[in-house]
């Protein structure tokens, strides 16, 4: 791949399935997202701790006392090793080696036993059920539509009866808007992507009829070589988060106020959360 590529490419830019996609079971790039979710300048990898603090203390308020909790994404376990110290059993899945080796880490620092899983969310098959499965961060919105009704049908066999499914999504509109977003560029001594001097090019682009946005990220890097990834992030009405949990055997699908779950200053707007009870039969 060279500039020309980025020059003459058809646009809208097809992708073959799982074309440049983001590479976050790569060991190296996996400890610069580290890097990132450990940070305390921002929060676009994973959110200040005092917010933090806030969602686990409303978490625990939804659980009886021991409840199991599954973490689906759990990234470096900020959310589990709280839950573990309130005396929550907590499980966690992410594909990120870096994170899950941090989470581990952590866990056996604070002589906690929590269960970590280095593995995509769409293949974990858990041998227990719990109280409680949270998904946070808009995780859900990086599947297809068919991965996504899979991944909330299992979950709904994974929970005990009365148990309950907190997801935390994006909204249509910011979805949306990050597909519509304007190409930009920014030079970059190391970056996520790769750790040389590189300009790191980004084009956005938005499917209506599919509700997709699609991120491609051009690095070209001082030494000529050019490099694409891409993200994709599916995009639902708020009827339609409605509809899919029904859809997956679920039941009192309630949005959570802001004020009881705040997704921080960068996220007001663009992310909130829905809690979901599983009362009906296993799908």
């Amino acid at each position: 791949m060279d500039i020309s590529d980025i020059i003459f490419i058809r646009r809208p830019t097809p992708l073959a399935p799982g074309e440049g996609k983001i590479p976050w079971d790569d060991a190296a790039f996996s400890q610069r997202m580290l890097d990132n979710h450990l940070s305390q300048d921002h929060d676009w990898a994973s959110r200040k701790l005092p917010v933090i603090e806030q969602q686990v203390a409303w978490i625990a308020r939804q659980l009886p006392d021991g409840g199991q909790i599954l973490d689906l994404g759990c990234g470096p376990g900020l959310y589990t090793l709280r839950l573990a110290q309130r005396g929550y059993p907590c499980t966690g899945v992410d594909f990120s080696p870096a994170a899950i080796h941090w989470a581990r880490q952590q866990a056996h620092q604070h002589g906690l036993d929590i269960d970590y899983h280095q593995q995509d969310v769409r293949h974990f098959a858990p041998a227990q059920s719990f109280d409680l499965i949270m998904m946070t961060f808009g995780e859900i919105n990086v599947f297809s539509a068919e991965d996504t009704l899979a991944l909330l049908r299992r979950c709904a066999s994974w929970l005990k009866p009365g148990g309950k499914l907190l997801i935390e999504v994006h909204t249509f509109a910011e979805v949306k808007r990050q597909g519509e977003a304007e190409r930009s560029w920014q030079p970059c001594p190391v970056g996520l992507f790769v750790d040389r001097p590189h300009v790191l090019l980004t084009e956005n682009q938005w499917d209506e009829a599919a509700q997709i946005s699609t991120t491609l990220f051009w690095v070209l890097e001082d030494n000529g070589v050019v490099t694409r990834f891409s993200s994709q992030t599916r995009a639902w009405h708020d009827e339609q988060y409605q509809q899919l949990l029904a859809d997956c055997g679920f039941s009192n699908i309630s949005k959570i106020a802001g004020d009881e779950w705040p997704v921080s200053d960068t996220f007001e707007g663009k992310l909130f959360a829905l809690m979901a009870v599983m009362t009906g039969d296993k799908q």
